[in-house]
Parts: structure tokens; C-alpha cells; sequence
């Protein structure tokens, strides 16, 4: 699993000498549109593959940016590997950070991303200033050996963002998104798991399986 997780790091990273490709793109940091036919975005720290979201390690407070990709398991079906990419950085070498989810787990995680907006909206009208609350668990509860939630927080002027939280092994990794960014990691992550559940239905929970014979 930590090979698979390299390799994507790798390319993410590995891109930066195609900046000048045609079929490269401008990046803007605060879009909320996922584009699934980008092939790889221009940003401050080279090219990166893919479409991605940026976000904020809050452990460094290094800039890094999504990855989404999938691989079926014997056990648990399909997966998705929702990844963040941190390029190399005032002085730091690259890094990252991957999460392992079930097909039920990316849906919640997915769900969970796209709820930013709405509570984005209720903080401000409500003008909450410092304020944490969180929208859901993704794995596990708060306590356990594994737990990864999605949280939502605002700053003094009641300004949203999205925090991911995921706690392994007791290390916690925690991940900043403002709220478009976080609409978009939800797009990327999505497109990822459908894809690849489209592609190999027998890896897909199995009322997904029943709902597929319909097209048949």
C-alpha cells in the first residue's frame, strides 16, 4: 500500500519538467470546478498531475495539493486512495499523506466536502466568528485506532473553511481546504471512484451491483 501511495507521489511531483506542454493549464487555487480531461496544472511549485485541489498542511503550514486514484482489494472492493501531494518547499522536501477508504467511506467523505458550502453560508449570516463543529466521521469515532472526519471551522470575520482530520496509529494529520477547494477535492474524488466502479462493477458494494443489471 505505501508503494502504491509513492508512485502517485511521484507523479505528482515528477511533472515539473512539462510545464511548457501545451495541454497544460493555469492553476487557480480557490476554483471549485474540477476538470476531469486536465491532464496536469501549472502552480508556484512546478506541475502537478491531474486536476487537484490545494490545501494547507497544518502541521508545516506547507502548501499541498489532492490526488485521487483507486485500486480494487480482495476484501474490501474497491478503494479509493484520496491523497494530498506536498511538493517540495522553503527548504523541506516533498511529503504527503494518503487516506484508504471503502466505496461507502468515499461516498461519505465526498457527502461530508460538499456540506462546506451550506455551513459556509449559515456562519456568515449568523456571524459566528471562532467556531468548530464537525460534520461528520468518515472511519471510525473520535478515540479510536483510525479515525478520519471532516470538519467544518471559521475564523474571527466568520469566514469558512473545511478541515480533514485523520488520526493513525496515534499521529494526527490534519489538512486545511477553503470551502471551493473543498467542493472541488469532492468532484476530483468523485469522478475517481465512479470511474472506476463503472469500469469494474463487481468491485462495487453490491446494491450497486443490482442497480447496474438494470443497464445491461
Amino acid at each position: 500500500m505505501k508503494q502504491v501511495f509513492r508512485r502517485a507521489l511521484a507523479m505528482g511531483v515528477v511533472l515539473s519538467s512539462l510545464a511548457s506542454a501545451a495541454w497544460s493549464e493555469d492553476f487557480d487555487p480557490d476554483s471549485a470546478t474540477f476538470d476531469p480531461d486536465s491532464k496536469f496544472v501549472i502552480t508556484p511549485f512546478g506541475a502537478i498531475i491531474g486536476d487537484p485541489a490545494q490545501v494547507i498542511d497544518l502541521s508545516t503550514d506547507r502548501i499541498g495539493f489532492t490526488y485521487c486514484s483507486t485500486f480494487p482489494d480482495k476484501n474490501r472492493g474497491m478503494l479509493l486512495m484520496a491523497s494530498i501531494v506536498i511538493p517540495a518547499q522553503d527548504g523541506a522536501e516533498g511529503g504527503g499523506h494518503s487516506m484508504m477508504l471503502s466505496v461507502d467511506q468515499a461516498r461519505n467523505f465526498i457527502a461530508f466536502l460538499r456540506k462546506g458550502p451550506e455551513w459556509a453560508d449559515v456562519a456568515s449570516e449568523n456571524k459566528v466568528g471562532l467556531f468548530s463543529k464537525p460534520i461528520g466521521d468518515v472511519i471510525g469515532s473520535e478515540g479510536e485506532a483510525e479515525h478520519l472526519s471532516i470538519k467544518f471551522v471559521s475564523d474571527e470575520q466568520s469566514n469558512g473553511s473545511v478541515r480533514i482530520e485523520h488520526v493513525l496509529g496515534g499521529v494526527t494529520k490534519a489538512f486545511e481546504l477553503g470551502i471551493n477547494p473543498a467542493v472541488k477535492f469532492a468532484a476530483q474524488a468523485e469522478h475517481a471512484l465512479e470511474t472506476a466502479l463503472a469500469l469494474t462493477p463487481e468491485s462495487a458494494p453490491e446494491e450497486d451491483a443490482e442497480k447496474s443489471k438494470l443497464f445491461e
